[in-house]
């Protein structure tokens, strides 16, 4: 009795499938309209940055305010952040620091994404919990918690 009971569980178990947190939407790097992504790529002089619904969620658009992007070498920033304020990016100023094995850490604190509704209106994404942080108080939450994250591995054509 108990292993039919097991055995039919286990069926259902089976079909199952992982869902995705359709609740947080993830950043892209793009060139051409294509992702730049693997296990490294080239640095191009100029990108599109892309905020956009996960994979296997319905359709939203969303907008940034502003992003962080940094160059990182050995878990050390290269060059001082650059702050990006538009979808288009420029990174010439890149090109001649970054080395192979380097990445492109980008980051968007949830406080500059909005989700863009269908008349136009700007809605503001948060974190689950916003926890406030008191002056003088250490800020111990994780980057992740605090905003949208994205590394892209980099190499020398």
């Amino acid at each position: 009795m108990r292993s039919a009971v097991l055995v039919s569980l286990l069926l259902v178990a089976g079909a199952a499938r992982a869902q995705t947190d359709c609740a947080k939407p993830v950043v892209q790097l793009l060139r051409n309209n294509q992702p730049l992504a693997g296990p490294a790529s080239a640095l191009p002089a100029a990108a599109t940055l892309r905020v956009g619904p996960g994979a296997g969620c319905p359709a939203q658009d969303y907008r940034f305010r502003h992003a962080q992007l940094t160059l990182v070498r050995h878990g050390r920033p290269v060059l001082p952040i650059l702050l990006v304020e538009k979808p288009q990016v420029d990174l010439r100023p890149l090109l001649s620091s970054y080395q192979t094995g380097d990445q492109l850490q980008i980051f968007i604190p949830y406080q500059d994404v909005a989700l863009v509704g269908p008349n136009g209106t700007l809605t503001p994404l948060l974190p689950a919990r916003d926890a406030r942080r008191q002056p003088g108080q250490l800020d111990l939450r994780t980057a992740e918690s605090k905003g949208l994250s994205f590394a892209l591995p980099l190499a020398k054509p």
